[in-house]
């Protein structure tokens, strides 16, 4: 109201020095959802009191709130209150609007005449000037009624020492009030003379008498009437007028609830970043009231803001945004961007000529290519970091950018920090889990998967300890390959081995045991750990039968692949064994030893590919192939001294494949990778 007031009535007055001194604004003042403390309206009046010579501008201003619009809503809901009393008498209401520095009550003392009393909020020190610019105010508000600014009586005052300020408001009656009285008054006296006069006058005389004084009483009615229809068309106007103020302020509030319900969606959503950033642009497009916006985002290594998305831009301009971007490395940057980013500060600029001396030649043609005239600029903050900016401006429909207006994108703002930050920690988690899923692939090369799995899933991690478990041991070996692979290619001799090595894992695999470790050109496998099996005997036999049935199918030297496997269960020690820097998984214990004796000992038994101790032969009872195992008997093994009792099986007995059965010989089937 103020500053509408010097604009009209002291246009030779510079508000912008003032209002600097003040701290404040144009575009705090043009919000009329925005409070000013007690120290800028001091510090406004100090400065507006010397630039004008006049010490009673308050009371002055106070006046002008009848014409001024900037009281806005506040002006329509008192012309809406039909009277001056109903507003003198809402005024602990109404005043709230305008201060909160006041707690003011009201008392009808009279048809037109109200008693105020204002008091002082604590922690409030107000100044006298604020009472001279209540009491103006208290003197327009009949002016909006009956063109006449009320009379006002100032008995006691805060500021003189009392405890609170009263005024004692008169005004003068509307002109439909009076007009109304004086009909009531007229049609009394009528009736009177008319009973009187009929006595004295003659009939006719009477008569005529009678009919004019109900003509002129016809006449001050409708006057009257007139008179009060265009005072309530007039307050009806202005209620309309009120209504739609208020319908328009709803309209924007909603509009700012579905916003953030939206972008909270969108962000629960986990989408990526740049779905993300275009669902929240458009339902900024669709519920905020700018012409243009979009949203810059750091690169990696946070040197450069990059345009993402927008709305509103001219292709032209957009191509301009994303060929352009604000640099985050060098020192001299004092664009309002750069700023905004680096100092987690939101910025409005209602006029880009207030910000041209902070500019580089290269910003200023960049704002002229992009027709900026204002423009609102905040910081995407998450947790204390930076990640990048907001920029909206209105370009055609020209409207005054506000501190509401900055309000609204600053809840925004970290929404999408926190959008962004689940994005990203979503996607290094998905990273995370493909990197442990390759490592873990990677692992069950070397370790059995559950053991792996133990170890991820253990809080407590003990490398070396030991378990002793019941297993069955099975050790292959192929006959003659040494002296049968001098004849090969080096290549092509790992080539042979990986290949059959491969069929062997799977085939051990499907029986739910693991190759533990390769002895050149054989290996050493377990059944029965890390997992747990009743029947880990039936099922390495089940293997060492199958194995025997591809190898058959093998030929080194023209000749039908030979191997030998043994076969042992018992008890084992199973465990990490090593020092910190190399460890193995392994199985250690006399198991183990027996199962590799027993293998060598198929070199010196050829008929009997697979040979057995008693424990694994015991362990197959119920298997069909059960009888047909043979017993060797007491047999002397080496590297033992006690005889052990042997039992042999041979799958292939009275049977030699042909040359036409098979292979053709044995062709590499894949060089492999890195040999």
């Amino acid at each position: 109201m103020f500053v509408e007031h010097i604009k009209s009535h002291r246009p030779d007055v510079d508000l912008d020095p003032i209002l600097r001194y003040a701290g404040m604004t144009t575009y705090q003042i043009e919000d009329q959802g925005h409070w000013f403390s007690q120290r800028q309206i001091d510090r406004f009046h100090e400065i507006l009191s010397k630039k004008t010579g006049d010490p009673n501008i308050s009371r002055e201003v106070g006046r002008y709130a009848a014409s001024s619009q900037a009281y806005g809503l506040v002006r329509q809901y008192a012309l809406g209150l039909m009277s001056p009393a109903s507003v003198y008498l809402l005024m602990g209401k109404i005043y709230t609007t305008i201060s909160r520095g006041a707690t003011v009550k009201a008392k009808k003392l009279g048809p037109n005449k109200v008693e105020i009393i204002s008091t002082p909020n604590a922690g409030v020190d107000e100044k006298p000037y604020q009472c001279e610019n209540r009491i103006g105010t208290f003197e327009s508000v009949a002016k909006l009624f009956t063109d006449k600014l009320a009379t006002i009586e100032h008995p006691k005052c805060f500021h003189r020492g009392d405890d609170y300020c009263q005024y004692i408001i008169t005004w003068k009656r509307t002109p439909s009030f009076m007009c109304k009285r004086a009909s009531n008054y007229f049609i009394l006296i009528s009736i009177i003379a008319s009973i009187t006069l009929f006595f004295v006058l003659p009939g006719a005389r009477w008569a005529f008498f009678v009919l004019s004084l109900a003509l002129l009483n016809t006449l001050l009615v409708s006057f009257s009437n007139h008179l009060d229809k265009k005072e309530l068309i007039k307050s009806i106007e202005t209620q309309g007028d009120a209504a739609k103020g208020h319908l328009d302020e709803i309209n924007i509030r909603y509009n700012n609830a579905l916003l953030v319900q939206e972008i909270g969606q969108a962000t629960s959503m986990a989408l990526g970043i740049e779905k993300q950033l275009q669902s929240t642009v458009d339902a900024m497009e669709k519920r905020l009231d700018f012409d243009r916006g979009g949203i810059w985002l750091t690169n990696d290594d946070k040197t450069l803001l990059i345009y993402k998305v927008g709305y509103g831009y001219k292709p032209e301009i957009e191509k301009l945004l994303k060929t352009t971007h604000f640099h985050l490395d060098r020192s001299g940057g004092k664009g309002v961007v750069i700023q905004a980013f680096k100092h987690q500060k939101s910025y409005l600029v209602n006029d880009i000529s207030e910000i041209e001396r902070d500019l580089s030649r290269k910003s200023l043609e960049f704002v002229k290519q992009t027709g900026a005239q204002s423009f609102i600029c905040l910081p995407i903050v998450h947790e204390g970091e930076s990640l990048g900016v907001i920029l909206v401006d209105n370009i055609r429909s020209k409207k005054p950018l506000t501190q509401s207006d900055m309000s609204v994108l600053m809840g925004i703002g970290p929404q999408i920090g926190i959008s962004i930050h689940n994005i990203t920690s979503y996607q290094r988690i998905q990273e995370s889990k493909e990197r442990e899923q390759r490592l873990r692939e990677l692992f069950e090369r070397y370790v059995p998967a559950p053991i792996i799995k133990q170890y991820i899933d253990s809080a407590e991690i003990d490398l070396f300890r030991g378990d002793e478990l019941s297993i069955t041991a099975l050790f292959l070996d192929i006959r003659g390959f040494t002296s049968s692979s001098k004849a090969m290619d080096a290549r092509d001799l790992v080539s042979f081995l990986n290949d059959y090595f491969e069929r062997c894992s799977l085939v051990i695999a499907e029986q739910r045991g693991h190759i533990n470790k390769y002895t050149g050109d054989g290996f050493f496998a377990i059944f029965g750990a890390p997992e747990a099996l009743t029947n880990h005997t039936t099922l390495a036999f089940n293997a060492a039968c199958k194995i025997l049935e591809l190898s058959e199918k093998l030929f080194l030297k023209g000749r039908p692949m030979e191997v030998g496997i043994g076969i042992d269960t018992g008890t084992a020690i199973m465990g990490n064994i090593g020092s910190h820097t190399k460890i193995e998984y392994t199985a250690v214990g006399d198991t183990v030893n027996t199962a590799a004796r027993l293998q060598e000992f198929t070199k010196v038994i050829h008929s009997y590919p697979i040979i057995m101790s008693r424990d694994a032969w015991e362990g197959l009872a119920g298997h069909p192939n059960y009888h047909a195992i043979k017993n060797l008997g007491i047999q002397k093994i080496r590297g033992k001294k006690e005889k052990i009792e042997a039992f042999g099986f041979t799958p292939f007995k009275d049977h030699i494949p042909s040359r036409t059965q098979g292979d053709k010989g044995f062709i590499p089937s894949q060089r492999t990778k890195g040999v």
